[in-house]
């Protein structure tokens, strides 16, 4: 075997021994990054968090006097407790009592697990050590931006960001928009899809006449 043969069948084996690559690492990379990303930019709840803390902050402090207060014989009478030792259990103050703060309980469950509304939109990536967003107020000015630069529109009314769903209401001086609003819609996806907002959210136009 000539070296030329030689060398030509020691680049096929080299070439056909390396590795190819792993798009599924790349695909649970993505996937730990937008979850990474959803994290980062999930609304914490702080009102409602603080709400909680000073309430029960509040009634700590309260139950703290009237029992250091009866410590020394000088109730402070804070809580008219008087009348709990004349209450049953199935008298329907008590049960009001007990309906009203399990529903306070359940409200600041839900408000603990739900996710709130964000300032921020989280952005697909794909490493999960670099997080990346767009603020809501910038997420609207782009697809503003792309519904104005698409053909027939004079201007953008309102944009309204959901979770799932883009809707923008466009103007345009044309008397009969009729499938000027696809173009429209095909704008903002396509901006949409280079930024990549999580999660991806769907695009519904309305056109109204300029001078209407």
């Amino acid at each position: 075997m000539t070296a030329q043969a030689r060398g030509a069948a020691t680049g096929l084996r080299s070439a056909a021994g390396r590795p190819e690559p792993k798009t599924g690492g790349r695909q649970a990379g993505g996937r730990k990054a937008d979850r990474a990303a959803r994290h980062a930019f999930r609304s914490r709840r702080v009102r409602p968090a603080m709400v909680g803390a000073l309430l029960l902050t509040a009634a700590s402090v309260l139950a703290a006097i009237e029992v250091i207060s009866a410590l020394f014989d000088r109730p402070a009478g804070i809580f008219p407790y008087g009348w709990v030792s004349d209450a049953a259990w199935d008298d329907w103050y008590v049960l009001a009592i007990f309906g009203a703060l399990a529903l306070l309980g359940l409200l600041f469950l839900l408000a603990a697990l739900m996710p709130g509304k964000s300032r921020m939109v989280p952005l697909h990536g794909r490493d999960p050590n670099l997080m990346m967003g767009v603020s809501r107020r910038g997420l609207k000015r782009a697809v503003a931006a792309a519904a104005e630069d698409a053909p027939g529109v004079s201007g953008v009314r309102r944009v309204r960001l959901r979770r799932r769903r883009v809707k923008v209401v466009a103007k345009t001086p044309v008397h009969e928009p009729a499938g000027l609003d696809e173009g429209v819609a095909e704008a903002v996806r396509d901006r949409l899809d280079r930024l990549d907002p999580l999660p991806r959210r769907s695009v519904r136009v309305r056109m109204k006449h300029q001078g209407a």
